[in-house]
């Protein structure tokens, strides 16, 4: 009987072709029912931890934003080839003692984001070295420059190395989004100013002045709406569930609410302490101000390299506007886009185009590629580096941590 039993149980498995859902067998297959009636993923045939498509769509989009941005560099450099081997001459020519200086205000911008760091930092109960925060300066903006997230790449490195050093999780990202709305405040507001000040007195023409306005206005948006957004405690709590809930189902996982909870808790009772301190964001921004002038102060080393002296207001306009289109175009290191921006700027105001190329070509070695190199250095050490100590009286003592 039971022969007879296991014979036609053989003959239906070879007459009926498995199918894809019920291809495993006996506990297998029990285990896989019991999974498919709990987890969605289950259901659709799908690991819980493998890749999923919405990722592999983001990446599959960012580089074909990135071949896209290079293409058309690339295209725009054979068009203007005869004036990119003019640049290349007068880089050849140019005298190299003046990027000594614009590399030292190029030190002194990091200096002053240290010291933007240093000022919540100080008021939260946290001291570190200056060395430190100048090198997590150096390193979380080349991060940023190198890849591109619309700011979260360096945003994240900031937040991840101040907690690594005992700062907590909320008052990390607290600090690098206040750094965020200072800077992006610090440019929007020189851009802004500068363009209506330029329109008022007659140097700027009223078709110039619309183009220009477009990074000032965009870097002014976004300041604002960060700052908005986190106002509202309970806003704020919802965009962070939901946008956390459908990173979850984009990765195939269950995550809890708590941490983000409690992330947000960190940062609002962060937030309450400075704004106890209202001059405290003022001095951000002063510092940011300093910051933004040293960059067109090496912007216009760079010039005098070349044997060129160009208005101080349009080579500002010139990196303000530049800095703005390389925020928006999300390709690593910029895909040529801050070169061809700056280029076009100054070819547009009386600057001979191959001058403006090679200018944009010396101030981004001195001002990125250098310091991308000098950040892999650092990276290295502050990876190997022991945690600092919280050496405020209003943090826990040395040796607590």
């Amino acid at each position: 009987m039971a022969a007879g039993v296991k014979a036609d149980t053989m003959k239906s498995a070879r007459a009926a072709p498995p199918s894809r859902r019920h291809a495993r067998r006996g506990d297998e297959a029990v285990a896989g029912i019991i999974r498919a009636s709990a987890d969605p993923d289950a259901r659709e045939g799908r690991l819980p931890d493998a890749p999923v498509r919405p990722g592999m769509t983001k990446r599959c989009r960012r580089w074909l934003a990135w071949l896209i941005a290079s293409g058309v560099a690339a295209s725009v450099a054979y068009t203007n080839r005869r004036a990119l081997a003019t640049a290349v001459q007068l880089m050849a020519q140019a005298e190299l003692r003046w990027l000594i200086p614009a590399a030292g205000a190029i030190a002194g911008v990091y200096f002053c984001r240290a010291a933007v760091y240093s000022i919540p930092l100080t008021v939260l109960g946290y001291s570190f070295t200056r060395s430190f925060l100048w090198a997590t300066a150096l390193v979380a903006t080349s991060i940023h420059q190198m890849i591109p997230s619309g700011g979260a790449s360096g945003y994240a490195f900031l937040t991840l190395a101040l907690n690594r050093r005992g700062v907590s999780g909320g008052q990390a990202s607290l600090i690098a989004l206040i750094d965020t709305l200072s800077n992006a405040a610090a440019v929007a507001t020189l851009l802004l100013g500068a363009l209506i000040y330029l329109a008022v007195v007659g140097i700027l023409d009223p078709g110039r002045l619309s183009l220009a306005l477009v990074p000032g206005a965009t870097l002014a948006g976004l300041a604002a709406w960060l700052y908005v957004l986190q106002r509202d405690r309970r806003r704020l709590t919802s965009v962070a569930l939901d946008a956390a809930r459908r990173l979850a189902r984009a990765l195939g996982r269950r995550w809890s609410e708590e941490p983000v909870r409690g992330f947000l808790d960190e940062y609002y009772a962060g937030k309450d302490i400075i704004r106890r301190r209202p001059g405290a964001f003022c001095r951000m921004l002063g510092f940011q101000y300093v910051a933004v002038g040293g960059d067109a102060t090496a912007l216009y080393m760079a010039f005098l390299a070349l044997g060129q002296s160009p208005p101080a207001w349009v080579v500002l306009l010139g990196f303000v506007v530049s800095m703005a289109a390389l925020a928006v175009v999300a390709v690593p290191g910029g895909g040529g886009s801050f070169e061809l921006t700056m280029s076009v700027f100054f070819s547009h105001h009386g600057i001979d185009p191959a001058a403006a190329i090679a200018a944009a070509i010396l101030y981004r070695v001195v001002a990125f590629w250098i310091p991308a190199v000098v950040s892999l250095v650092i990276l290295t050490q502050l990876r190997h580096r022991k945690r600092a100590v919280w050496l405020s009286p209003r943090g826990p003592k040395g040796g607590e941590r």
